[in-house]
């Protein structure tokens, strides 16, 4: 496996808790409407220790120490598994006390599902973007049987986990989801499931246009709940909570792509607002 990753920015959480995601890029999938730029293989190409590196000057700079909450997400942090293990481990031993990863799912074979167990992977959000393989093959370019079996293997092996739906009017709407909901109820009736909107200006692909409708939101969500004891839908207005602050650290390199990402965000979001800094600032402070 490759010894480096691109990596477009890391996201640092200043309230109401400090909390880092670092967005590895490169993706598995191909979904028709993904609007992350870590999809692309973009970004500052770092080793382990060169991330590392990058991670704990940021902390410096920003929270003045090492944060405790660290979050590998994407693009796909799972495509490279050993760029992945490798820095567990090292964010273990700057004693990092809070590790997660959010996945598609489709790479958590038994082995590695079994590392992460060792390493004491804090919590792993798991998106399942629809049950029917049909309608998953269409909108990613891959089957879901290795992300169902994941669902399984996560369960079996008692790490702390949710899995994430997106609604999609047209795509995964709520004869999808209660699909998920019963699939899920089968393994565990327990599990977190959680039922976010859609959001078509952000997408990168004009085929799914619609926004669904608050109602929409709330009625999948109390189908959800008729199989599960830990659901909840999340419409837009729930999710982007102004007591949040965020700061970013972006790579020099797609300053002209996050421009663009701003303006949108700016379209969908009142007040929205992303102070930044850059790679080259952090390294060369």
């Amino acid at each position: 496996m490759a010894k480096c990753r691109k990596v477009p920015f890391l996201t640092f959480a200043l309230s109401p808790h400090k909390k880092v995601k670092i967005n590895l890029a490169g993706c598995n999938f191909d979904c028709k409407a993904c609007f992350a730029i870590a999809k692309r293989e973009v970004g500052r190409e770092l080793s382990v220790e060169g991330l590392v590196d990058l991670l704990i000057k940021s902390c410096q700079r920003i929270y003045g120490g090492i944060v405790d909450d660290v979050q590998m997400t994407g693009g796909e942090p799972t495509v490279n598994t050993d760029y992945l293990l490798s820095l567990i481990r090292r964010l273990r031993e700057l004693h990092v006390s809070k590790i997660g990863i959010s996945t598609n799912g489709y790479l958590l074979d038994r082995n590695l599902v079994e590392e992460l167990k060792l390493l004491g992977v804090n919590y792993i959000k798991l998106d399942l973007k629809a049950y029917s393989d049909e309608v998953h093959k269409w909108y990613t370019g891959r089957s879901n049987i290795n992300v169902l079996r994941a669902v399984q293997l996560l369960s079996e092996y008692n790490l702390n986990f949710y899995v994430r739906t997106i609604y999609t009017p047209n795509m995964v709407e709520s004869t999808e989801i209660e699909k998920i909901a019963k699939f899920l109820s089968q393994i565990n009736k327990n599990i977190d499931y959680k039922i976010y909107q859609f959001a078509p200006e952000q997408a990168n692909n004009d085929i799914l246009k619609r926004r669904p409708t608050q109602e929409e939101i709330l009625i999948a969500g109390n189908i959800a709940k008729g199989y599960l004891a830990n659901a909840e839908a999340y419409h837009i207005t729930t999710i982007y909570d102004p007591t949040y602050k965020y700061i970013e650290v972006r790579a020099d390199e797609l300053l002209e792509d996050f421009k663009k990402i701003d303006e949108i965000s700016k379209s969908v979001v009142s007040g929205w607002d992303m102070p930044y800094l850059t790679m080259n600032q952090i390294l060369t402070s």
